[in-house]
């Protein structure tokens, strides 16, 4: 797949941030994870789930998705994904650290966008996200307190009108991006959840680079929400997705 995130983008043991990570462990922050590494619980809405561990090599994250069965395998079978999670950043360093993510995995591959035109003003909003249309995929830390994360997931495909939700744990200050290798899909951005007015949209034409961002230069305990990031599909899509975001409350 051209663009946006890829797998294995190391050098031996070393990623591209500079931090030595633990060979032959699959959940460890800067390697690289399928969903079939994940675990299946037995009952409940949570199809798949599992431990991440951060940079100091501390388990205290965790990885769910929920929705249905056929539309998870169908989007994120042959996605490996990439997570970075640091909890020693701090109000200093994090600007940097998501300039860097976001050169690596984003900003190569957004090249010159087309003129907008009077077409635009014809884009339908995408249908709406239910239960069964959608997947929900949640991060959160189980102990703990402030942290910067990275996630970018390659290869990911969805059918015209289902959508997929990725999920941080509070943050101040986030960013994701969307390049598709082929359809169009359009990324929002809520806060708290699906159905809260959106912070920030971007619905560029078919094969176009989508972004959005949203929060403070300064980041304070009363600044944190939980950002539910949207790809929608406006037709059938093959993409790829990246996120990341800092805050300082568990």
């Amino acid at each position: 797949m051209a663009g946006g995130c890829t797998a294995g983008r190391k050098v031996g043991n070393w990623d591209e941030f500079g931090r030595k990570s633990a060979a032959g462990t699959v959940l460890t922050s800067g390697g690289s994870v399928r969903v079939s590494d994940l675990e299946r619980p037995r009952s409940g809405v949570v199809r798949y789930v599992g431990a991440l561990s951060d940079s100091a090599g501390d388990t205290s994250y965790e990885l769910a998705i929920s929705g249905p069965a056929r539309l998870i395998d169908k989007a994120l079978a042959d996605s490996d994904f990439e997570h970075w999670i640091e909890p020693a950043t701090t109000q200093k360093d994090w600007p940097a650290r998501t300039r860097k993510f976001w050169d690596r995995y984003a900003g190569e591959n957004r090249g010159p966008r087309e003129h907008e035109t009077v077409a635009a003003l014809a884009r339908k909003p995408p249908p709406a996200a239910t239960s069964k249309n959608s997947i929900v995929v949640s991060v959160r830390r189980t102990e703990g307190e402030g942290t910067w994360w990275g996630f970018c997931w390659p290869a990911l495909g969805l059918s015209a009108g289902s959508s997929i939700f990725f999920l941080l744990p509070p943050v101040c200050n986030c960013s994701a991006f969307v390049q598709p290798a082929s359809g169009n899909p359009d990324l929002f951005l809520t806060a708290n959840g699906p159905a809260t007015p959106l912070l920030a949209a971007s619905t560029a034409g078919r094969g176009a680079f989508d972004s959005v961002a949203f929060g403070p230069a300064l980041c304070w305990p009363w600044t944190e929400f939980v950002p539910w990031f949207r790809v929608a599909a406006v037709t059938t899509t093959a993409f790829s997705f990246g996120m990341s975001g800092f805050g300082v409350l568990p």
